[in-house]
């Protein structure tokens, strides 16, 4: 029987989630507060229509240099873990210093304004989809960035679990002990 082979979040990642706070508890709005207060420019989350439609996905990372605020969107059918999955999917994006969706003006029509080279399989797009062709780049950035979501889930959960008793004492000892 073969096991699948796990791998281990590359540095770049784990340096990325140094200095970033954990909200406590992590809801997709404390999560959202949290890379808020990092971002360098004013930024909404949107959880409406997609604001690109006809490209398949479940979270953007937008930029819209038009206006003076960025976006991220997660699907508005996501909830719980499965939203604060993908906006941590967008942030890693952000805190990975990959580069955002720019979202022209003028509403697009569905793949409008996408360049030839997206539809090549190049990172401008990020959907994540099992369709068409994907360049090296555009897999390790997603990589990147799914590992950079996972790991952000995995140290929130142990700080939950060491955080779990503290209101009482002697079960927060026992705890411990155990």
């Amino acid at each position: 029987m073969r096991y699948p082979v796990i791998h281990r979040p590359d540095i770049h990642v784990q340096q990325a989630l140094v200095g970033f706070q954990l909200p406590v508890p992590l809801t997709i709005e404390t999560l959202f507060a949290a890379i808020e207060e990092r971002y360098p420019r004013p930024l909404e989350l949107l959880r409406g229509e997609s604001p690109l439609p006809g490209l398949p996905a479940s979270g953007l990372w937008l930029t819209r240099p038009d206006r003076e605020s960025d976006a991220m969107w997660v699907d508005p059918g996501l909830n719980g873990a499965a939203a604060v999955h993908v906006l941590a999917h967008e942030a890693g994006h952000f805190f990975l210093g990959h580069r955002p969706i720019e979202l022209p003006a003028t509403p697009p029509e569905p793949y409008e304004f996408i360049s030839a080279d997206f539809l090549d399989g190049c990172l401008l797009g990020r959907t994540r989809s099992q369709e068409g062709p994907h360049d090296l780049e555009y897999v390790e950035i997603e990589n990147q960035a799914e590992a950079f979501a996972f790991l952000l889930r995995k140290r929130a959960d142990q700080r939950a679990r060491d955080t779990r008793y503290q209101s009482d004492p002697l079960l927060h000892r026992l705890h411990r002990a155990l």
